[in-house]
């Protein structure tokens, strides 16, 4: 078994993670590639963020999303 934790909390609040779908705790941890990134509404000229996920390497269920770098997304 893996020892990943889902960010749905905040870093100091994360938990053991658990496919909803298959019950599995085997999770893994992928980043969207090309020029999948999130870039913020209101900043033209930011570069963004790569988006990171957590899977289920045994069903492959999309358990979360996040972006790398949140403190891109602060508002001014």
């Amino acid at each position: 078994m893996s020892d990943h934790r889902i960010f749905d909390k905040g870093a100091n609040e994360m938990k053991k993670s658990k496919c909803p779908k298959c019950s599995s705790t085997d999770i893994g941890k992928g980043k969207l590639s090309g020029y999948a990134s999130m870039v913020p509404v209101n900043k033209v000229f930011s570069m963004g963020s790569p988006i990171i996920a957590e899977i289920c390497t045994n069903c492959g269920y999309i358990l979360g999303l996040k972006v790398s770098s949140p403190e891109k997304f602060k508002v001014d």
